[in-house]
């Protein structure tokens, strides 16, 4: 993961697969190996599909890029932020989960959430576009 800087959120890829030129652009300006995505917001893109067509458009894509998994390390931090933050924040668990991702690799989130990740302490958020 060394070379991994950002780990784009769930947005950003349905702002690409929605044709919105801001997010093809920001996606194409990075050197392959740069951008990871959690298996969180693979199971979220594949959990809005309609057909198997824009399944199998999903699962193109995502193959250009690492995919990241919960260990048990990030599901402990998520869990104690979602019981930190979820009724002073209204966070959601799965970000937690991406924010924890982010927090225990040392990478940027890119997110048109940011609000959905700024409870949580020492992640850097970044909005692209």
């Amino acid at each position: 993961m060394a070379d991994i800087i950002h780990l784009v959120d769930t947005s950003i890829f349905i702002d690409y697969f929605r044709k919105h030129e801001p997010a093809k652009n920001w996606l194409d300006q990075f050197s392959q190996g740069s951008l990871a995505y959690s298996v969180v917001t693979a199971a979220e893109l594949l959990a809005g599909c309609r057909n198997k067509r824009e399944h199998e458009l999903i699962e193109k894509e995502l193959a250009l890029y690492p995919m990241i998994y919960v260990t048990t390390t990030i599901s402990s931090t998520a869990w104690e932020w979602y019981r930190e933050f979820y009724l002073s924040h209204n966070v959601g668990f799965l970000d937690c989960l991406i924010g924890a991702t982010a927090y225990h690799h040392g990478l940027t989130i890119c997110t048109l959430n940011d609000k959905h990740f700024r409870p949580f302490p020492n992640i850097k958020v970044e909005r692209p576009y």
